[in-house]
């Protein structure tokens, strides 16, 4: 009679604690991450923070400015959080995180423009103006560089993809005398969609993707050699094959990091979720929701962030909230099958514009109530450190072992600060 009262009493705590994709009941713990260094200096552009080499680059918000669109390009030391330098101050629309290439860091500017900057000293070197052929194209986001060129999506009634050669800028002219770039064409998608994705290098092939607003047009999937531009990959899918009354899931996604490749397999996390084998261009598997499916069990990507491969699975998160709706945003799939092996969603959270971090056999996710910590193999809660109150639509870098993320302080800003989750 003991023990079955003690097997009853078993099932039903693993039945309390836990449901059937492995999501543990998110009690609040006394749980605390080492924070390492905080800069102090404020940033309202989220997601704006890149390492390179030792260094941090952000667009800082100057001081007693309200206006939104005053910036400067400002240099942390990694290690220490120290400021390095703050480069002149400039106005405009920031359309994504700097570039870091050679000895020098672009910042992109609507709707065509691009600053230039000295790594080591923040002078203001070259400004550059794109033009292809003498037509008012508009810059995409995900301004990218790789190698010595920069690769950029340019749209207007017409799309492109472009790149320039960076070594054929002059940095010895007036840095405000502006540049005329004509940029290389690299790829004007067949089905005229929107080239917005951050482009990917993989074994000295970048691929880039397309993107429907309305999910009406199908996705192209494109890899070009680097050192000829010549494409060497292509697939077309969805659209019209997705007006279906089975399914749900359409490909409106794509203006963030849809793309993730780990050994040759290329997989599209986006509205559906998808993998391609990259020397053959054959489809491994393409999931979509079907009408009807529980909202917690729908494990889209839409608005997702960079992905993590992790010892066979793939992580990513998606924007969606803790509602009534019951969706959920933070997702672990196995990389094989594209099958979903738990998510969830952390309570009360917003709208989770970000990416997760995985060290040390753990997952971290910075978020507004806190930062949240994971077992990545389950979903497991580990702990919640409720003191860190994190910036929605911001990123998480890494340098060494240190996350370096937006917390926000007592009057709501949000500072940059580098968490130790990793040494």
């Amino acid at each position: 009679m003991k023990k079955y009262i003690v097997s009853i009493f078993l099932v039903s705590f693993l039945f309390s604690s836990c449901d059937l994709l492995g999501n543990f009941k998110q009690n609040d713990s006394d749980f605390k991450v080492p924070i390492v260094w905080e800069s102090g200096l404020y940033s309202n552009y989220y997601y704006s923070h890149i390492v390179d080499g030792d260094a941090v680059y952000f667009y800082e918000r100057p001081p007693g400015y309200t206006t939104v669109n005053i910036y400067s390009l400002t240099r942390l030391h990694a290690e220490t959080g120290e400021l390095l330098w703050r480069s002149l101050e400039f106005s405009g629309i920031i359309f994504c995180p700097p570039v870091a290439i050679g000895g020098y860091i672009y910042v992109t500017l609507f709707p065509n423009i691009l600053y230039c900057f000295d790594k080591e000293t923040g002078e203001h070197t070259a400004t550059l103006e794109i033009n292809l052929d003498n037509r008012e194209f508009e810059v995409h986001t995900n301004t990218t560089g790789i190698q010595q060129y920069i690769y950029l999506g340019l749209w207007t009634r017409e799309r492109h993809f472009v790149r320039f050669d960076t070594t054929l800028i002059s940095h010895h002219n007036d840095p405000d005398t502006v540049q005329i770039i004509d940029p290389e064409i690299i790829w004007v998608p067949e089905h005229n969609g929107h080239v917005i994705a951050k482009p990917v290098l993989y074994n000295n092939v970048v691929y880039a993707s397309t993107h429907s607003p309305r999910g009406e047009e199908p996705v192209e999937l494109a890899g070009f050699d680097i050192d000829t531009g010549e494409m060497v990959f292509h697939v077309t899918f969805g659209g019209s094959e997705d007006i279906d009354e089975k399914y749900e899931g359409v490909e409106k996604g794509g203006v963030t990091n849809p793309i993730f490749i780990y050994d040759d397999i290329l997989y599209y996390l986006s509205g559906s979720i998808s993998a391609w084998d990259i020397k053959t261009g054959n489809q491994f598997y393409r999931h979509r929701s079907a009408k009807g499916t529980p909202n917690h069990l729908r494990y889209s990507a839409h608005r997702s962030w960079q992905a993590v491969y992790y010892q066979g699975n793939i992580y990513y998160t998606s924007g969606n909230s803790d509602s009534h709706y019951g969706f959920h945003n933070i997702h672990c799939i196995e990389a094989e099958t594209g099958k979903l092996v738990w998510n969830t969603v952390t309570k009360d959270s917003a709208t989770l514009g970000t990416n997760v971090v995985i060290m040390q056999d753990r997952l971290y996710t910075p978020q507004y109530n806190g930062l949240w910590v994971f077992e990545p193999h389950t979903g497991e809660l580990i702990g919640v450190d409720k003191s860190f109150v994190g910036v929605d639509m911001s990123s998480n870098v890494m340098y060494n072992g240190y996350m370096i993320s937006l917390r926000r302080d007592s009057t709501g800003a949000g500072k940059l600060v580098a968490v130790n989750v990793g040494r």
